[in-house]
């Protein structure tokens, strides 16, 4: 059930707890943050799956419908944007990377957009190359082979997209408002990238060619990511920076490699974008995905302290014991066990689980995979184990220190990544200031926010 507090106590109670919990102090309890993705949602509330695709707006009755049964400190109700695929953009741009299935998912098959012939075009012309070649093969509607057709599809897409974020997201922001939810996690401006490897293997290359790339011409795909890392920079920066903003990054590949390309071809790259996050104040937030028992200490000695790691597979003791001091740990918790387990099994099994992954703080309640339809778990016994999280997880030594800060080692910005990538699209601020003097300097900020949404508007479409 709801927290009887008025939405201004609870807000403030929230904010609280994850200020303190990102900034290294023990809160009076763990975080509880409860996620379901707007298809299981609609399955939930018995609309039609197919529905919120194109009107967003629908889900706001489920949300109301829900709100009062299941505890969360954050929105537990995940706005149906880009990031949640909704399908129009990909059927106005006609696209063969993501694909509406008979589940009511969009799904994403192994396509490649790049073949191996043309690495040397990518490592020379970068994300012009993505924008000219890689771009229109994955969405054809944007072939600049049709100018008129692209120009008029793409506004198209983009009108839509901002008609239906325009319809939802004021109501929506008023239900976390009268909730009294901590926005700082659901709506704030975060960002999403990959490392540049995955990156390269997801939609340029397919994970199949990828994985002979790595053996054949390690290093067309060494320089390759060289090429994707400021890229990658660029992409994930969020608008603003503040204790909690953070990147989201997938790892696909590692698991599938060799523990020795691992750290001699996927980690240099990911390794040197995660280090300047870091040292910009912005928290690498790092889907583990897979097992990664036996890359550990790889995980321990390369990547930044502070990150959060939301893990798959794998032992929580031994992660616990491995990573606990350093890092933010999320995950863990099979969601295979919500399907065919009592109520009170389940909250035994949690209990197991905080009881291993709680103490010294610095562990968030997560499922191991995602909870993607209504038949991955039953709406009261998920609504149960919330209420267990909020009264179970606390503390006993609030507000003294714990883990390793953000960035403790002390890593300094990447300073040739603060200028434009090199592009004969991107906008450049000193070209435009030669040819039009009269422009006020002050004026450049709004030319600069207006290329980044394009930019990311592009590399979104490969994402």
């Amino acid at each position: 059930m709801a927290d009887q507090k008025n939405p201004n106590e609870l807000l403030a109670e929230r904010d609280k707890i994850f200020y303190d919990y990102y900034t290294n102090v023990v809160p009076t309890r763990m975080p509880v943050v409860a996620a379901l993705v707007p298809l299981a949602l609609a399955q939930y509330a018995e609309q039609d799956p197919f529905l919120w695709q194109y009107e967003g707006t629908a889900l706001l009755g489920a949300m109301e419908q829900f709100a009062d049964k299941i505890y969360s400190d954050t929105c537990p109700f995940s706005p149906p944007v880009l990031m949640m695929r909704p399908a129009y953009p990909y059927q106005l741009l006609k696209s063969q990377s993501f694909v509406l299935a008979e589940n009511g998912q969009v799904q994403h098959p192994e396509v490649s957009g790049m073949p191996a012939e043309e690495y040397g075009e990518l490592i020379e012309k970068g994300f012009d190359y993505l924008v000219e070649k890689v771009i229109p093969r994955q969405h054809k509607n944007l072939d600049p082979a049709d100018p008129v057709k692209m120009a008029y599809k793409a506004l198209m897409e983009l009108n839509m997209r901002n008609n239906e974020a325009a319809a939802f997201f004021p109501p929506f922001f008023g239900f976390c408002a009268k909730m009294g939810y901590h926005t700082g996690g659901t709506l704030g401006a975060g960002g999403a990238a990959e490392a540049p490897m995955d990156f390269l293997a997801d939609q340029l290359r397919g994970f199949s060619n990828m994985s002979v790339d790595i053996r054949r011409r390690p290093d067309y795909v060494k320089e390759a990511c060289e090429v994707l890392t400021p890229l990658m920079q660029k992409m994930g920066m969020p608008p603003y920076i503040d204790y909690q903003q953070n990147i989201f990054y997938p790892l696909h590949m590692p698991t599938f490699m060799r523990p020795k390309d691992v750290d001699e071809i996927y980690m240099p790259s990911f390794k040197k974008l995660m280090q300047d996050n870091v040292a910009r104040g912005i928290r690498p937030y790092i889907f583990v995905e897979d097992d990664w028992t036996n890359l550990l200490d790889l995980i321990h000695d390369q990547f930044p302290a502070g990150c959060v790691l939301a893990f798959d597979e794998g032992d929580p003791k031994l992660f616990k014991e491995k990573l606990g001091k350093k890092f933010l740990m999320s995950g863990l918790f099979p969601l295979s066990y919500m399907r065919n387990h009592s109520t009170q099994e389940i909250l035994d099994k949690a209990k197991e689980y905080l009881d291993i992954l709680l103490p010294g703080c610095g562990y968030v309640f997560g499922f191991d995979k995602s909870l993607l339809f209504a038949k991955d778990a039953d709406i009261d016994q998920y609504a149960a184990l919330m209420e267990f999280l909020r009264d179970y997880a606390r503390y006993d030594n609030v507000g003294s220190s714990y883990g390793t800060p953000l960035n403790a080692e002390g890593y300094q910005p990447v300073a040739e990544w603060d200028g434009p990538i090199k592009s004969r699209y991107v906008f450049n601020w000193d070209e435009l200031k030669a040819e039009n003097p009269m422009t006020p300097d002050y004026a450049r900020g709004k030319f600069e926010i207006a290329n980044n949404q394009v930019f990311n508007w592009y590399m979104n479409w490969l994402f």
